[in-house]
């Protein structure tokens, strides 16, 4: 196991990917407390999103969810739209989680993970690009909810 200083500088895109794909997550939940916030000032709350604890994303989901449901009673396309965004999420947190707890060395074209069953997999930097825009792009899927 070597140091995070003996890394190579062309594994520094690698890293680079890695800390983005943390950075979109976030923006992704930013994007959805501001939705929510939205929601609730257009409905007369104007209570803050999570307030004292910062709360999951499966909860702000289930809040988008109901708020969605009251605001659009007889329209049940957004409540389709957010249940496939909610999938969507699901696979990328999955991802997500395989990079940040299971990340191994890097290793040509990418990098090495463990999965939770001590799986070794192979993770391209493209892929790792992939996921990334995938974000960008369920932000703003939110945001047009």
């Amino acid at each position: 196991m070597k140091p995070v200083s003996d890394y190579a500088p062309q594994d520094a895109a690698l890293l680079c990917a890695v800390g983005r794909l943390v950075c979109a997550w976030t923006m992704l939940e930013q994007s959805l407390e501001a939705k929510i916030g939205l929601l609730r000032e257009a409905m007369g709350d104007i209570r803050t999103v999570g307030a004292r604890t910062r709360p999951s994303m499966a909860k702000l989901m289930t809040e988008l969810r109901t708020m969605v449901a009251m605001r659009d009673r007889r329209n049940a396309s957004a409540l389709t739209e957010i249940s496939a965004i909610e999938r969507d999420m699901q696979r990328i947190d999955r991802f997500r989680s395989l990079i940040i707890n299971g990340f191994q060395q890097p290793a040509e074209g990418g990098f090495t993970c463990r999965d939770g069953r001590n799986t070794q997999i192979h993770v391209s930097l493209d892929q790792l690009e992939i996921e990334i825009g995938s974000l960008d792009q369920l932000a703003q899927r939110l945001l047009a909810v």
